[in-house]
């Protein structure tokens, strides 16, 4: 029987399912959970996709919500799935069959999923993105992929029209910031090291700019887009 194509969207959110072939686990331990998600984390950094959910605690599937943010779907997961069987030198077949893609049209269908996956485990683990979103991961040796916040329409970013002399540009939000600092008479740096101030401050640059949750990361003193994403949703 031919294989089914595949859906193809250049910005479509996508449910992720993947299962081992069973001639061995998928993850063994814990370090080859690890290991997954360094490579998430840098097969993320090569295609810049976000990432809106993961869940790999089981022994022989992984499941992921990711949005291919202009990229490749394909290229993505041939990248995350060859590294991690390069990891894990299977003599056989590591993986059973294709990975299986969902496109997720719309919002209730994305949170449905997005829900599942979190009630999966919610457990102090690493191994499942609620856990990180809601800051009950307290081992910093482990490497996360950054978390993006699901919102309407797929958009990540504050559509311009919806505030009063947006902020556009990183540079014009650097000026901005500085601005802030000076009628506080305190540097920049003293200023994003008060957290409570700091978040403040992300949550209201948030709604005034259309920066992308890294720009704000880097804004705010080289924060991780998924610390930025727990911030404004406090």
């Amino acid at each position: 029987m031919a294989r089914q194509p595949r859906i193809k969207d250049d910005f479509g959110v996508f449910y992720i399912t993947q299962y081992s072939r069973g001639e061995r686990d998928l993850f063994e331990c814990n370090q080859d959970r690890e290991r997954f998600l360094e490579i998430l984390y840098t097969v993320q950094t090569k295609f810049d996709f976000k990432l809106y959910a993961y869940c790999i605690a089981a022994k022989n599937e992984y499941h992921l919500v990711l949005d291919v943010n202009g990229g490749d779907l394909s290229k993505i997961m041939k990248s995350i799935n060859i590294r991690y069987a390069m990891y894990a030198k299977c003599s056989g077949k590591l993986f059973k069959d294709r990975y299986k893609s969902q496109l997720l049209n719309t919002e209730d269908e994305r949170q449905a999923i997005i829900n599942d996956i979190h009630d999966r485990l919610k457990e102090r683990s690493a191994w499942n993105s609620y856990c990180s979103l809601n800051g009950l991961i307290t081992d910093e040796q482990i490497v996360l992929p950054a978390l993006s916040p699901i919102t309407n329409d797929n958009q990540e970013l504050v559509p311009s029209d919806e505030c009063i002399d947006c902020i556009n540009f990183y540079e014009e939000a650097e000026v901005h910031l500085k601005e802030i600092a000076q009628s506080l008479n305190v540097p920049v740096s003293e200023l994003i090291k008060d957290k409570t101030r700091r978040n403040q401050l992300i949550c209201e640059f948030r709604k005034q700019s259309t920066l992308s949750l890294k720009e704000l990361g880097q804004l705010f003193g080289g924060i991780s887009e998924s610390s930025v994403c727990k911030i404004i949703n406090q």
